[in-house]
């Protein structure tokens, strides 16, 4: 009997396994298809409204300091771009102070950014090093948030464009009373069309600046952090400055500090600045994989610990943060709802919704990868991007895969 009932248990327990794993990834694929479609909806429907908040602004007497900080490793060639558009702010000059950061450059970044008049703290290190040690380097060098100065320092990289008006649009939100010490600025991608690589990238930005952002801001939510462009009061950016780097996305170690801090962040949508993204696979590759690595680890370090505070105090600002770590890429998130339309048609009595939900959520979300390239302005042959464009859903998931058996970027490399 002993030799017929281990196999039979043995057998149950595996089902139960396979039962319960499956059942689990469902829940986590209908999640997050609710939490991206959702904002994705409200869009479509009150377009207008969330529009009017990337409007400019009548301008007024400006009074906000800023401190705008570059940290930059061998960018001569987009350095000079950005050094141009600052000069073009329509600001005033003795209101604003340019850092830029030279970060074991072995080019002519240092004696660019002084030719154009720029300050420049040179650092070489004998370790590899990241873009959070360098901000640490320019707040100590610089005595940021030590006095009782109240500047506010805005994280630039160093193939940015901002538009005349972003530092306007900046104090105007900071100048208000009672004003969020943090405030995350508005993105889009300078070089769109410069490959398809580079039309997904954008449509994904448009996206998450028009949609996501958007609107939270307009329903009064706290507002998400993308590094580039964030901006915070100094003394609030020196205690970013002295959290310990245990990843190598620091915007996400920004976003879990100040909301388990409870310190307001808010989204200002006038103040623009654009970017370039990396225009080939290869280099899509790289980038992705150290940014899947820094949010997988923040991931795993604080995810728990905000779930924990969101059920102690039944805030929503702790949960809100802890499910956004969790959001896959919207390209494995086109994986999963076709893997749940494969799983209701093969194993119906296993899946948590019918099949024609799955293929409801398929269509939703491939509408809203359509959604980003009508953002960016994209034609309609841009639209087969959305099938083609499987080989970067190809190489997420090898990233992940390679993740999950151990495979990391332990230092952080540039991706030109």
């Amino acid at each position: 009997m002993g030799q017929t009932w281990i196999p039979a248990v043995g057998a149950e327990w595996g089902q139960w396994v396979v039962g319960v794993t499956w059942g689990v990834g469902q829940a986590y694929v209908l999640l997050n298809c609710l939490y991206v479609l959702l904002p994705a909806l409200y869009y479509v429907v009150r377009r207008r409204v969330v529009e009017r908040q990337f409007l400019p602004t009548a301008p007024v007497a400006p009074s906000t300091r800023f401190v705008l900080l570059v940290p930059a490793r061998n960018e001569e060639t987009v350095l000079p771009d950005l050094l141009a558009s600052v000069r073009a702010l329509d600001y005033p000059a003795g209101l604003l102070r340019l850092v830029v950061v030279a970060d074991n450059c072995t080019d002519r970044t240092a004696d660019l950014a002084r030719q154009a008049g720029a300050e420049c703290l040179e650092r070489h290190t004998q370790a590899p090093s990241s873009k959070a040690q360098a901000l640490g380097f320019a707040t100590e060098v610089l005595g940021l948030g030590q006095g009782s100065g109240q500047a506010v320092v805005c994280v630039l990289d160093a193939d940015c464009r901002l538009a005349p008006s972003f530092l306007r649009e900046l104090d105007q939100q900071f100048a208000q009373p009672g004003a969020a010490p943090v405030l995350q600025c508005s993105r889009e991608v300078g070089n769109a069309f410069a490959s398809d690589v580079t039309v997904l990238d954008a449509a994904a930005e448009a996206l998450r600046e028009r949609v996501l952002a958007g609107v939270r801001e307009r329903l009064g939510m706290q507002a998400l952090i993308f590094g580039l462009g964030c901006c915070a009061r100094e003394d609030v950016f020196r205690e970013l400055m002295a959290l310990p780097s245990s990843s190598l996305a620091e915007d996400k170690e920004w976003k879990v500090y100040l909301t388990r801090r409870s310190v307001p962040v808010r989204y200002c949508a006038a103040a623009r600045l654009s970017y370039l993204t990396v225009a080939t696979a290869g280099a899509f590759a790289q980038q992705r994989r150290r940014w899947l690595t820094g949010h997988l680890v923040t991931v795993r370090t604080h995810a728990p610990a905000l779930l924990a505070q969101a059920l102690r105090t039944g805030r929503l600002a702790p949960l809100d943060c802890a499910l956004d770590l969790l959001q896959p890429p919207r390209s494995l998130l086109l994986l999963g709802t076709l893997a749940g339309v494969g799983g209701a048609a093969l194993a119906p009595g296993w899946t948590l919704v019918p099949i024609w939900v799955w293929v409801a959520l398929v269509v939703g979300v491939l509408a809203y990868g359509a959604l980003g390239l009508r953002l960016i302005g994209a034609g309609r042959r841009h639209l087969w991007l959305l099938v083609s464009g499987v080989r970067l859903v190809g190489i997420m998931a090898r990233l992940l895969a390679g993740m999950a058996l151990g495979g990391k970027d332990k230092h952080w490399r540039p991706t030109r």
